[in-house]
């Protein structure tokens, strides 16, 4: 029989006034060991992903780096569209000056018309700008940091001064003799190749030969002869398509430098005299220097900051004269092969192009 509505509260309110109230089910809490279960299982989580993280990571900063070359690339094909050729790797005027690189040349095409313009390379020498009494404007704009000239996975410093990185024993600073300032890094650097073509001295060439061809060792980018070193309104060339006989797209045109390998300079070159890391080598590569190896060791002494060189696992990212991009192998054993424009033996590695 089921009570009135009114008889039930009747009840209850009864119950209360003697005393004893309506029973309610306890709440309990984690138990200590539940607690350091469920940390546990966390723990295990974080383990397995932060190595996926940390691969997705790369792989954007690889693909940035990719962008960049690409962007270079692009930017050294329009030029060679409006010059007819390629820009020189880097405008020589005499002896062991500094010189304005291909870095500099190609800036109005790197959306950069504005840093060209306060510098004028065009008009003044590097040596002339980089004194004791350089204006804060053009000290500025050559410490300017062009996220486009800086690999995303690299960590060198914005200014190319030996005290901040892991230095072997180098010249007095790696921007020539004695700079009053440091300039700003870069991590691409452009290929030289790696046979000779010119040169006063078959071994190891320290002059300059007609016509005033720098160490020209069959790559993309080698010193010329600038016009004047003021006022000459224009910037020296360098090859054209026609002397790439082993076709654009078998011929390395530009790859990385890291931090271990003294990163490079956009700027140009701190001594063109000299292929070292306070010379030419800030600006270009040679793969193989010596003719008996291929990739420098970029851990020893002699050797540092004159070969190509990446933070990427297992290799480094190339720019053809083609324009396209390939990450090869640190494996590959022909890479001067592939930065000769000219040897008549070019060869097919298997990478992607991008």
């Amino acid at each position: 029989m089921i009570r009135p509505v009114k008889q039930f509260r009747a009840g209850v309110h009864a119950a209360i006034i003697c005393g004893r109230r309506p029973t309610r089910r306890s709440v309990t809490g984690f138990t200590l060991v539940e607690l350091l279960v469920v940390i546990a299982i966390i723990g295990v989580l974080v383990g397995l992903l932060l190595p996926a993280v940390q691969t997705a990571r790369e792989a954007a900063r690889r693909s940035s780096c990719q962008n960049n070359l690409k962007q270079m690339g692009l930017a050294i094909l329009n030029h060679e569209n409006v010059k007819k050729a390629y820009p020189a790797g880097y405008a020589y005027s005499s002896g062991a000056s500094r010189c304005w690189g291909w870095g500099t040349i190609i800036l109005p095409y790197m959306e950069r018309m504005d840093l060209y313009q306060t510098l004028q390379p065009d008009k003044r020498s590097l040596s002339t700008i980089v004194s004791a009494t350089a204006s804060q404007a053009d000290i500025s704009a050559l410490q300017t940091k062009i996220a486009g000239y800086r690999c995303p996975s690299d960590q060198s410093p914005d200014l190319r001064d030996k005290s901040q990185f892991e230095s072997p024993t180098v010249a007095a600073s790696l921007f020539g003799a004695s700079p009053p300032f440091q300039v700003a890094t870069s991590n691409y650097v452009g290929s030289s190749g790696g046979v000779w073509i010119s040169g006063t001295d078959a071994t190891y060439p320290t002059g300059y030969g007609a016509p005033y061809k720098d160490f020209d060792c069959g790559g993309i980018f080698f010193g010329q002869m600038a016009a004047t070193t003021s006022g000459s309104g224009t910037m020296p060339l360098g090859v054209k398509v026609s002397d790439i006989t082993d076709g654009t797209s078998k011929v390395i045109m530009m790859g990385e430098r890291e931090r271990k390998g003294l990163a490079a300079l956009w700027a140009g070159t701190g001594n063109a005299a000299d292929f070292g890391p306070a010379g030419n080598t800030g600006i270009l590569f040679r793969p193989n220097f010596n003719q008996n190896w291929d990739v420098y060791d970029l851990y020893g002494t002699d050797n540092r900051g004159k070969g190509p060189g990446s933070k990427h696992p297992n290799g480094v990212q190339y720019l053809f004269a083609d324009g396209s991009v390939a990450f090869i192998s640190d494996a590959i054993t022909v890479l001067s092969a592939l930065c000769n424009r000219a040897d008549r033996s070019p060869r097919v590695v298997d990478v992607s192009r991008y």
